[in-house]
């Protein structure tokens, strides 16, 4: 005699139902997904500064960061190159740049800047090393720590202690 029921196989039809649906909802679901065959390359697409590619308009102007990099000497040589360009023609960045650099000399020329003793003093007082803070008890009464990772300067943790195993 079978151990199954009416009611088991009822049960088992709506199961059925309930993962088939899954599967087509998993199946909706995963054909938002981008594939390997339906990402491709654009074959048209040219860096910038390579041939064939966008080249720098001599409309555009420096960015700030560029104009600090063009001053500091710290652009690559192609960059370098189209900046200069566009300083013959563009006043507004010759400005920029010019301002820069006297923005730098005027740093380089002021020297050592003086830090206020009460700044200082304060700075010092900041803890070099991590402090256990379960131990801020009397220091005749501290106990031995349980391990080394519960010594002083190690990093307290939150919570529960971590115990040997």
């Amino acid at each position: 005699m079978s151990d199954h029921t009416p009611d088991d196989s009822a049960d088992e039809t709506v199961d059925e139902r309930d993962e088939s649906r899954g599967m087509r909802n998993r199946r909706r679901v995963l054909g938002w997904l981008p594939t390997s065959a339906m990402v491709t390359t654009n074959k048209n697409y040219r860096a910038p500064g390579t041939q064939g590619g966008r080249k720098f308009l001599s409309t555009e102007h420096l960015a700030t960061e560029a104009v600090a990099a063009y001053v500091d000497g710290e652009l690559r040589m192609n960059a370098f190159m189209r900046a200069s360009q566009h300083l013959e023609m563009c006043a507004q960045c010759r400005s920029e740049v010019e301002a820069q650099s006297a923005a730098r000399s005027a740093l380089r020329r002021s020297g050592e800047i003086p830090m206020p003793a009460r700044l200082l003093g304060e700075l010092n007082q900041i803890p070099t090393r991590e402090i256990d803070l379960r131990a801020a008890g009397d220091a005749g009464t501290q106990a031995k720590p349980d391990s080394h990772l519960d010594a002083p300067g190690f990093p307290v943790h939150r919570g529960q202690r971590r115990r040997d195993r």
